[in-house]
């Protein structure tokens, strides 16, 4: 308490009255050492385990399915006494865990396991591996690819003389939609990573639509898609979980970051389905459509 005491005059915390009362508390029992290496947090665990109630209800075990199990600590993809009941073992290690409801399956329970109950765990660490980091956008970059690789694919496949080739009076050619494609991929990475006032925005795009006409050849229409994709690749992957959760404005309306690199997915394939279907109308046959 001394020690407490002192840590808070240093960062002067202002005093309190009272004592401070143990509400959550998580013990375990050393059963043996390990002796291989010590696990580190972030890693995937291979585990084996037998839980109990208190009462001795035996619910759970790995050892009679003689299945370990196996989880990325810190990924909440266990009850958080599993995430931090390891703490300081080594492989080969055995604990046994008093884990509180509160670190367990909390006042509802589930399944076999009933309302605020505390479980005990008997838990052997049988590996502790390094695992690669996890993509926060990793749901956004899986549609964004596949749409980028069929959209570059039929832009190539589009022959220079179709460029000009429209469905009807008024809507997009060939080489319009494909830039129509790019010059949104660029605005929308714009949105995202300046967040520019309306008006500002808004004269962007009127300068926009007048670029979507230019008769660019087929090869700048490529390149053109090819660094616009480019750049979203190269943004995706830097995201962090709090990043993409960030508020902001989008077309008027609140959202998050997240919700502009969807529209950036949704737009890509909106118009992936206009490139098939012009494909489609001229003869041309998706390559991955075409028989092996």
């Amino acid at each position: 308490m001394q020690l407490l005491t002192l840590l808070l005059t240093l960062a002067q915390i202002p005093e309190i009255a009272g004592t401070p009362t143990d509400f959550i508390r998580m013990r375990y029992t050393e059963v043996e050492a390990g002796t291989g290496v010590a696990a580190r947090p972030g890693q995937e665990y291979t585990v084996h385990y037998t839980g109990w109630l208190t009462d001795g209800t035996k619910f759970d075990s790995s050892r009679d399915r003689n299945t370990p199990l196996k989880f990325i600590q810190g990924r909440r993809r266990v009850i958080s006494g599993w995430d931090a009941g390891f703490e300081g073992m080594k492989v080969g290690g055995k604990r046994r865990l008093f884990i509180p409801y509160q670190m367990a399956y909390g006042e509802q329970g589930r399944g076999p396991i009933p309302p605020k109950a505390e479980l005990i765990f008997d838990v052997e660490l049988l590996g502790a591996e390094d695992v690669k980091l996890a993509i926060a956008a990793q749901d956004l970059i899986n549609p964004f690819e596949e749409a980028a690789s069929k959209i570059i694919g039929l832009a190539k496949a589009v022959p220079e003389e179709k460029l000009d080739w429209r469905p009807a009076p008024g809507v997009r050619s060939f080489r319009e939609l494909l830039l129509h494609v790019s010059y949104g991929n660029k605005l929308l990475l714009w949105l995202a990573t300046d967040n520019p006032p309306q008006d500002l925005f808004d004269q962007r795009v009127r300068d926009q639509q007048k670029k979507e006409i230019e008769m660019v050849s087929k090869e700048k229409a490529i390149e053109m898609l090819t660094e616009s994709m480019a750049a979203v690749r190269k943004q995706l992957p830097t995201l962090r979980p709090a990043v993409l959760d960030r508020e902001i404005n989008v077309f008027g309306k609140p959202s998050t970051m997240r919700g502009i690199y969807v529209l950036i997915d949704t737009h890509m394939s909106e118009h992936l389905g206009q490139l098939i279907t012009y494909s489609r109308m001229n003869g041309l046959v998706p390559f991955w459509s075409q028989p092996k």
